[in-house]
């Protein structure tokens, strides 16, 4: 059974003008949901990158739109961003930290994503009917939530 949002969704253009739309969405869904600071901002820091690669690359060859929906489930919080872009499974991106490598000699690309993804307590992606799915989730068990 998919999650029933617990506020309407979200469409904005595939632009980095869009990115302010989609922080006070989380925000707004952070508010609703009585997430700590510490758990909202780990929220918007992995939905601003997972939107960000999306426009600086899922889009890169013209426009498109992206969908945010979230909603609160009783162990946790989730955030869905699903685009039309190229299929692009974030989870296959293998940039980590470089052990004994400077940063500024670090192969570039994935860095961010890397690090998105370890702010959340959960992540999912999925293709299905020509869409991109990423969810991310907040466990309410990290914050002290509702359990």
């Amino acid at each position: 059974m998919a999650p029933i949002p617990v506020m309407e969704a979200i469409t904005v253009s595939a632009s980095l003008a869009s990115l302010d739309q989609v922080a006070c969405y989380v925000r707004a869904l952070a508010d609703h949901a009585n997430l700590p600071a510490n758990a909202e901002y780990r929220l918007r820091l992995a939905a601003d990158e997972i939107v960000t690669n999306i426009i600086e690359h899922g889009y890169r060859e013209g426009p498109g739109e992206i969908r945010v929906r979230g909603g609160v489930e009783p162990d946790h919080v989730w955030l869905q961003v699903a685009d039309q872009a190229p299929p692009f499974d974030p989870l296959t991106v293998h940039s980590g930290p470089q052990p004994g490598i400077p940063v500024m000699r670090m192969r570039p690309g994935g860095l961010g994503l890397f690090l998105a993804l370890k702010a959340v307590d959960g992540f999912s992606y999925e293709f299905e009917n020509g869409r991109n799915i990423n969810t991310l989730t907040i466990s309410s068990a990290s914050y002290g939530g509702r359990s």
